[in-house]
């Protein structure tokens, strides 16, 4: 896995932004992070994530239009960067790699 460390709450942040990608932005990511997970984040705290990983070049950003629905102002939309998508991709192979040596026969085996 690629020298990169991040947290759990921040591998969730970057697979949303690939999933959510090309409309993701703090809100969208906050509903989907409640909708799917039943996480309920506060936005400061997604913000902070997201310019932690865009700092760390795992995310890049760029203002979206306004509109009359967000009282004029833009949204900062949010996308992968190659070394994001990498990071994201070693820790599900690793995950992965885990999972394949768990085995229930073992796990129940001494209970």
């Amino acid at each position: 896995m690629e020298n990169q460390s991040i947290s759990s709450q921040e591998e969730i942040v970057l697979l949303l932004v690939g999933a959510l990608a090309p409309n993701a932005y703090a809100y969208t990511i906050k509903k989907e992070m409640l909708d799917q997970g039943g996480k309920n984040i506060a936005l400061a705290s997604i913000h902070t994530i997201l310019y932690r990983l865009e700092k760390h070049n795992l995310l890049k950003s760029s203002m979206g239009g306004a509109s009359s629905s967000r009282g004029g102002r833009s949204k900062r939309l949010y996308q992968l960067t190659m070394k994001g998508y990498k990071v994201v991709e070693d820790i599900h192979s690793f995950r992965n790699s885990l999972w394949g040596k768990i085995s229930l026969d073992n796990i129940f085996s001494n209970s």
